[in-house]
């Protein structure tokens, strides 16, 4: 999936958290901590840059060689105890709310990606990626920036991500317009 439809489950993850739990914040902090799970649910995919910078581009021609899926920063493990970490060493209730929207916000990330991508979830007992339906990394030769990224989209429309992510994004924006006064 890519950060838009990530960024949208991230929103409604934190917004359905607030609004489930009721902390007893101010409007300012519950603002902020929604935009802090929309973060939260991008942050795994920072380590794409890693992979640019292998690259030395902003591409990715050899998906085998740099899938940011199987770096340890893609592992919900780790996102898991960092969470929990903060939740129970938080020391008020906007910190330990951020320590649940860290765990929460990033599994909706690996969740989304476990439909056609693959996620680690056993790491680090194994490295072996789990998908629901597993796709074919995209190949793409496309010379230049532009070329490879509208390569890239015909290719990712033909995938249910495509199609999950308009229904995350499109969700989102309709809580945000109709649901959320």
């Amino acid at each position: 999936m890519l950060p838009p439809g990530h960024v949208a489950a991230g929103y409604l993850v934190a917004e359905g958290l607030l609004r489930l739990t009721n902390p007893n914040l101010g409007l300012g902090e519950l603002n902020q901590l929604v935009l802090w799970g929309m973060f939260f649910s991008f942050a795994p995919d920072l380590d794409t840059f890693y992979s640019f910078l292998k690259e030395k581009a902003f591409t990715v021609r050899n998906p085998e060689a740099n899938d940011h899926r199987k770096f340890w920063s893609h592992a919900p493990f780790l996102w898991l105890c960092a969470g929990l970490a903060v939740y129970f060493l938080g020391t008020n209730e906007y910190v330990r709310f951020l320590g649940l929207l860290i765990w929460a916000c990033s599994w909706s990330h690996f969740l989304l990606d476990s439909v056609e991508y693959g996620i680690m979830w056993l790491w680090p007992f194994s490295k072996k990626t789990f998908a629901i339906r597993k796709m074919q990394p995209l190949r793409i030769t496309e010379p230049g920036f532009i070329a490879y990224w509208l390569k890239f989209l015909k290719l990712y429309s033909k995938f249910i991500t495509f199609y999950l992510e308009i229904l995350v994004l499109a969700s989102a924006f309709l809580f945000y317009k109709f649901i959320n006064l």
